[in-house]
């Protein structure tokens, strides 16, 4: 039979996305027709006509009016006074005509370039000239004006110092002056810093503009909008998008690690298509809004992070609040690539990464694991596993086959998995048409022999702008998509990922991979017949296809009105295909086993999503100091889903489809669903002349959650910030660069948080196989579930914020310092009152609680910026802490809650509850004399000595409180190095986490058993008590963990060891070949090397226990972090 790609046999079986995939083709083919013919638009604009009644607003807000009803952009020189007030009447008149007007009897001349309009200062008469100018020698110069890349500045300010000779550069940054001789020019331009230059005898000079840093507001992208850095009164962090592109990682959520104040990444491991978590101040996983939208998590992991233009991470309910009943616990907001106007650039990059575990268990060979093992007999008197004439044989290996010492690691792994990237993006377009489209491919090889793991990922995204300034109307369109493609091993042991990780560490170097024959050996867990060919395996194909249509209306006659629409459709189809199955072993003499029969699953999980928003918005400015912004719409989403899940078991023939499987063994299940939400949004933002702001923040929000009459909830935030900067008595301290900045700004809000399972308001019923007959014919019975309430609602989160925004020394030192506290109410318990529970025979239903969870802690992140010369360099640092507890945990037994040592309520760091621990008895008459665990027999000198808590002379479970610190880190903080000199680059990242504990599992503590005895597999765990060695880090060998009555392992601090860590997080190196060897190339625009390494040094107490300090796996179970090492090249045209 031959076999089909699930791929296949999903289109096979729904005719809807064969439409679907069809659609999608023909959308994508027309939108690079449009994409290509944008590139080709030019609009002659010469005839545009305005129609403008304003009457005593300032010069730059007529301008403004005509670039949005046109496609013009104005070009002027700071000499031009914008802010003189004017009035105008006219109705559908060019623009010529309207300049003509404006300007007339003034000293502004213009020139009409294309879509430009230049504004200079009119020539002075030569008799207004003083006759000393006119006494000098005149010389004519010519000159370009760039910036720091090298690109032309159009409009920068030329003239002559102290004389009223000047000029502007045209569109290629290039100017021409009659000038004195030995002139001393000055060159300005808003955004850069004023240069003065003394012109000698060449005859034409280039000059590079530097960036003025006070004179540059970063916009920031939040909630339906976006704001400045320095006018913000929310707390907002912003990841720099170059950054997280250069990192060599498999996914974004890789490279965010350390890169801003209050985001928590934590990795569970490595190896194929992982993830990091994410957090926003130690909360639950953050809401993820792209280009507006909210999406699900996995559309943001698997985002290219080459088409991100902005990332930010808003933080409290002030810039939350817009978004209501899911942003509780922060978001994560991204605007991708969008086209440029000018001509077609094309850009490819290319990564080749190798990747390999950052730490690779140190495992002792045959002979010294048959050691401890006969020590950890003969420490309890029994006979010894190995003889003397056995481990003379594993000492000299001159009987591999039956005193085997093998490298299971070897065996099963290489030393490099090899990934790689390619990305092609095309962009370009003119003032009305701008495009913008990548396509992306990644792939991922595993680290395991014989290739069964692998991923694949594709992406591809075309975003369109056509802006028809002359209507006022603006439309933007994209379709964006990726498809997944992973597969894993799977046998009847287990054998997917992390279990052949895990029997890899387990396997004893004593037991053979191989029979005498060469065959796979019949033993459990054999890990190399787990990755084999022979075996099953594990297939998941995951599409996910978006499309969306904006559209944009400038409203003419109510000034700084906008209204907007916006539409998303989004489908997912995800299928995953388990075929398990193990290969044939044999034993030493070559008789195969019978393995077990295989058994096939498959999953089929469709979803499709509607999102639409309307909105308002209104942003003007009244007299120039009062600025007034206001939004106001509705959202409202709705999410379809079904899934289906069948399989057969105990196949008797070797065919991966279902049909062949035996219809007895037939399983199947479905479930489908319709999930809504809407939201009424509502802000206002108040700023008197960029000193004094105010806003608020308001959502009207329903889910289907809950029921009727429970839907709807209002949600809230206010926030202030003064810029004390700004204040006229700040004035010597700015002026002189002491303090540039200063700001203050608080908030407060509520948020809600619909967090439940879905219709838990609606009472279930059960089918029960128990039926009864009648007629004849057997009927089901249904059984009623649970207790259900209809007063549950939404659990409450309330947010202050209090920050300090500060730059000194003129803006070349930044930074920001934050105090934040969330108190999260509302949560749902069902009451435990046997009084009631036990006549009714099932729980009670859940009902509100008292019960408040809180987060509360600081943050800070700064940065130091210089330009000296050609060499340039950023240094900054970020760090956050926070403390997560129970103010009163509604889910804690009474019996605990009493207890103070033990009970959750008010408790802030630890890791849990145990004993603790004061190291070894160190003798016979020290076991004598003191406390001894209850149920621990056999002590003697080396054992786990405890502490007697309570003082009543027995050590029981009334002994044991709370240990440790967190067993997830509380504080996060990353320093970031970036370093550029004459197309040289280097950029470096370390990240760390402050203390937290690991707690060692079974096999860690020597206690995992083979063959009833113990085990010891780790080189570190050759550190064990003797009378030689009294402070080891492991007690005395035990021939069986339950000897002593298993006294050395029962839960205590004495197994808890410190994984804080600091980490070289990410390190590229490269060079601009664009800078000096293909200086000379026009038509290559950027052209680059590097390379890269990920997760390069670690430091940590854990690195002597062959611990990742950031798993939290206590066995040594999760395959580790990777470390990777990448080159890379990129090339523009």
């Amino acid at each position: 039979m031959k076999n089909k790609s699930i791929g296949d046999d999903y289109k096979l079986k729904n005719p809807h996305v064969n439409l679907f995939y069809r659609a999608m083709r023909i959308t994508t083919f027309l939108l690079f027709f449009c994409s290509f013919c944008a590139l080709a638009d030019n609009v002659n604009s010469q005839t545009a006509k305005v129609t403008i009644k304003r009457s005593n607003v300032t010069l730059l807000d007529v301008l403004n009016e005509i670039e949005n009803q046109t496609n013009y952009l104005f070009i002027y020189s700071n000499d031009i006074n914008v802010k003189r007030p004017v009035s105008i009447n006219v109705n559908a008149k060019a623009v010529n005509s309207v300049l003509a007007k404006l300007f007339a009897g003034k000293d502004v001349a213009y020139q009409m370039e294309g879509t430009h309009i230049v504004l200079t200062k009119t020539e002075k008469s030569l008799n207004e000239v003083s006759v000393q100018q006119q006494s000098k020698r005149m010389e004519n110069i010519t000159g370009v004006v760039l910036d720091e890349a090298g690109e032309p500045i159009i409009g920068a300010s030329v003239k002559v110092q102290n004389t009223t000779i000047g000029t502007i550069t045209d569109l290629e940054g290039k100017f021409k002056l009659e000038l004195p001789a030995k002139s001393v020019i000055e060159i300005s331009f808003i955004g850069y810093r004023t240069k003065t230059v003394v012109v000698g005898k060449e005859k034409h000079i280039s000059i590079y503009m530097e960036e003025d840093t006070k004179a540059l507001d970063e916009v920031i992208v939040v909630g339906y909008g976006t704001t400045s850095k320095r006018k913000t009164t929310a707390a907002i962090a912003s990841v720099n998008a170059e950054d997280i592109a250069k990192v060599p990682t498999a996914n974004i959520t890789q490279s965010l690690a350390g890169r801003a104040p209050g985001l928590i990444v934590n990795t569970s491991g490595g190896g194929i298509n992982n993830y990091s978590s994410i957090s926003i101040r130690g909360g639950a996983t953050p809401l993820f809004v792209i280009d507006d939208v909210i999406c699900e998590e996995r559309d943001f992991r698997n985002l290219n992070p080459e088409d991100v233009e902005q990332m930010s991470v808003l933080k409290d309910a002030a810039s939350t609040a817009v978004y209501g009943a899911r942003a509780a616990n922060g978001i994560i907001m991204v605007v991708t690539k969008q086209g440029k106007a000018g001509k077609m650039s094309i850009n490819y990059s290319f990564n080749y990464n190798l990747s390999q575990p950052t730490i690779m268990p140190d495992k002792l060979n045959s002979y010294d694991a048959a050691y401890y093992l006969n020590q950890g007999l003969a420490n309890d008197g029994m006979k010894e596993r190995f003889n003397a004439e056995e481990m003379e044989l594993f000492a000299n290996g001159s009987d591999p086959h039956h005193y085997p010492n093998v490298d299971w690691q070897k065996l099963a792994m290489n030393t490099f998995a090899p990934e790689q990237r390619h990305t092609l993006t095309v962009t370009g377009g003119s003032e009305k048409v701008k495009a913008y489209t990548s396509f992306s491919y990644y792939d991922q090889q595993s680290i395991y022999k014989n290739n069964t793991n692998n991923l694949q990922r594709y992406n591809y995204r075309t975003n369109l702008i056509a802006d028809f300034k002359e209507v006022g109307v603006k439309v933007t369109s994209g379709i964006e998509g990726y498809l997944t493609k992973s597969r894993e091993p799977l046998s009847t042991t287990g054998g997917d990922y992390g279990s052949v990780w895990s029997h890899i560490q387990n396997k004893l170097p004593w037991e053979n991979a191989y029979n005498q024959y060469g065959q796979l050996n019949n033993i459990p867990d054999n890990p190399l017949a787990e990755i084999s060919p022979e075996a099953g395996y594990s297939k998941g194909e995951i599409a996910t296809v978006k499309a969306n249509m904006g559209l944009e209306w400038t409203v003419p006659w109510v000034a700084g009105l906008r209204l907007k629409a916006l539409g998303n459709y989004r489908l997912t189809a995800d299928r995953q295909k388990d075929w398990k199955k193990s290969p044939v072993m044999y034993d030493w003499d070559g008789n195969p086993n019978t393995p077990s029969k295989p058994s096939l699953e498959k999953n089929y999980w469709n979803m499709s999503e509607y999102t639409v928003q309307a909105f308002a918005n209104y942003d003007r400015t009244f007299n120039v100091v009062h600025t007034v912004s206001a939004t106001a719409g509705i959202e409202a989403n709705k999410y379809m889903y079904d899934n289906a899940t069948l399989g057969r078991k105990e196949y008797l023939l070797d065919v991966d489809q279902i049909n062949p499987g035996p219809v007895a063994t037939a399983t199947n299940s479905s479930a489908e669903g319709t999930r809504a939400r809407a939201g009424l949004v509502a802000h206002l933002k108040y700023d008197y002349a960029s000193k004094y702001v105010v806003e608020g923040s308001m959502r009207y929000d329903g889910s289907d959650n809950f029921p009727k009459g429970k839907r709807w909830g209002v949600f809230y935030a206010g926030s202030a910030a003064w810029v004390i900067s700004e204040e006229l008595f700040w004035k010597n301290l700015k002026d002189r660069h002491i303090l540039d900045l200063f700001k203050i700004r608080a908030s407060y809000g509520e948020i809600g948080l619909d967090d439940i399972s879905a219709y838990s308001y609606l009472q279930s019923y059960n089918l029960d196989e128990r039926g009864y007959l009648l007629g004849g014919k057997f009927y089901p019975g249904f059984s009623e579930g649970n207790l259900v309430s209809k007063d549950i609602s939404w659990y409450t989160t309330r947010s202050t914020n209090v920050g300090l925004d500060f730059a000194s020394l003129d803006n070349r030192l930044s930074g920001s310092v934050e105090y934040f506290r969330m108190s999260t109410k509302g949560y749902l318990t069902s009451p435990s009152n046997v009084a009631y529970t036990d006549p009714l025979g099932t729980s009670l239903p859940q009902v509100k609680s008292n019960g408040e969870s809180i987060r509360q802690g600081g943050e800070f992140i700064v940065q130091w910026k210089e330009k000296r010369g050609d060499f340039e360099y950023v240094i900054g640092a970020n760090f956050t802490y926070f403390d997560s507890f129970w103010m009163n945990n509604p889910y804690e037994a009474e019996t605990d809650l009493k207890n103070p040592y033990k009970r959750t309520t008010h408790a802030k760091g630890y890791w849990g509850i145990g004993y603790e621990s004061l190291g070894y008895y160190q003798s016979q008459e020290d076991v004598m004399n003191s406390p001894k665990r209850q149920n621990s027999v056999n002590l003697g000198a080396g054992d786990i000595k405890y502490y007697d808590f309570n003082g009543d002379g027995i050590i029981d479970g009334n002994d044991q409180h709370r240990i440790g610190k967190n067993s997830s880190p509380r504080g996060q903080y990353g320093i970031s190095i970036d370093l550029n000199y004459k197309g040289w680059f280097m950029n470096m990242l370390w990240q760390g986490a402050t203390s937290k504990d690991f707690y060692f599992g079974d096999k860690l503590q020597g206690q995992g058993s083979d063959y009833g005895y113990l085990s010891v597999i780790y080189d570190f765990q050759r550190d064990v008590w003797t009378p030689d060695n009294r402070n080891a880090k492991f007690p005395r060998l035990r021939s069986t963990s339950k000897y002593n009555g298993s006294n050395n392992y029962g839960s205590s601090d004495f197994w808890l060891v410190n994984t804080g860590y600091i980490r070289l997080k990410s390190l590229n190196i490269g060079y601009d070949l664009k800078h000096k060897v293909l200086k000379r190339v026009p038509w290559i625009t950027k052209c680059d090397v590097s390379l890269s390494g990920y997760n390069l040094l670690t430091f940590s107490e854990s690195n002597k226990y062959d611990i990742d300090p950031e798993i939290g796996n206590t066995n040594l179970y999760t395959y580790p972090v990777s470390r990777v090492y990448s080159i890379s090249f990129n090339i523009g045209f």
